[in-house]
């Protein structure tokens, strides 16, 4: 019975693959002097290699030349080839790399964030963070007390603004960037087009963002203006809610509406002006803030809130 090894006669249709990184080094540096210095070999050892990859294609692949090297037609071609390997592979080793950290990586996590943003922003994200790092369990509470009097029971919080006390620390996650937005039913019968139309529409309020309308209309210029009438709610998701569903217009967080955006259920038809509201900010127990699963998760909502600033700021 044969007992083949398999991919032995593969191996011998390849070049031999270390001179391959010395060529790439040459080709990007344009002499074997600094693929030399940058590989912490000698001249003669990068000559060498290069030396051994013509013989082995039997065509030159650089013009020798009083200032360098310069490739031949033949060494630009390969170039192509090569940097497209060394791309895919090392973006092979990156994944494997990352998977094996993530395998490694075990814990609970304690979140504390206001209602309204666990709602529409957190929740909608995490099964990205539960697939990357799958033996990490979130916890996931909210509140809107001040976190200094939840004591030691949070690893990240998250709110608007800023606190600060002894045992926490926070840093800004992300702008809280607000437009008027409302339902495409809205727009039917009554048309948004400018700030003045707002005047025929109900505009939408909730209890914990009761001076975001006058803040805007004040950057607006249109301080004293007035809608045809007014609906209040206790929590922000409410306040959106009734917006999605065509009960008026809302002064939205535009981190908290992507989805609603993307999906066509809200839509913000003025451009501006774009008031910002206190940024939404993490806040890091201090005694925790070295745990492995509440370091990655703060990386990971860190990554998660610059793709939805750089989003906000396309609406705005």
């Amino acid at each position: 019975m044969s007992t083949k090894k398999p991919a032995a006669a593969d191996a011998e249709a390849l070049p031999p693959l270390n001179a391959l990184r010395y060529f790439e080094a040459v080709a990007r540096l344009g002499s074997f002097a600094g693929a030399a210095n940058e590989l912490h070999v000698t001249h003669w050892a990068v000559g060498k290699r290069i030396r051994m990859l013509e013989d082995w294609f039997g065509v030159p692949l650089f013009e020798r030349r009083a200032r360098g090297v310069v490739l031949t037609d033949e060494g630009t071609t390969l170039l192509v080839d090569v940097n497209g390997a060394f791309a895919r592979l090392g973006s092979s080793v990156g994944r494997l790399r990352q998977e094996s950290i993530t395998r490694r990586i075990k814990g609970v996590v304690r979140v504390n964030a206001l209602a309204s943003f666990a709602l529409c922003w957190l929740i909608p994200r995490l099964a990205n963070f539960q697939a990357l790092y799958p033996d990490v369990d979130v916890r996931l509470s909210t509140t809107s007390r001040r976190l200094r009097y939840v004591s030691d029971a949070f690893d990240i919080g998250l709110r608007s603004g800023p606190e600060d006390a002894a045992g926490i620390k926070s840093s800004v996650l992300m702008p809280d960037l607000r437009l008027p937005a409302c339902s495409p039913k809205a727009l039917i019968s009554r048309p948004l087009g400018t700030i003045a139309d707002l005047r025929s529409h109900t505009w939408l309020h909730s209890t914990t963002t009761r001076t975001a309308w006058s803040e805007w209309l004040r950057e607006a210029g249109e301080p004293a203006m007035q809608g045809a009438r007014d609906l209040h709610f206790d929590h922000v998701f409410l306040q959106l809610a009734a917006a999605t569903e065509g009960l008026g217009v809302t002064l939205a967080s535009l981190p908290l509406i992507e989805r609603e955006i993307a999906a066509g259920r809200l839509v913000c038809p003025l451009q501006g002006p774009v008031w910002r509201g206190p940024d939404y900010t993490m806040v890091v127990n201090v005694d925790r803030a070295e745990d492995e699963a509440v370091k990655v998760f703060g990386k990971w909502i860190t990554t998660e809130a610059k793709a939805s600033c750089r989003s906000s700021m396309k609406l705005s």
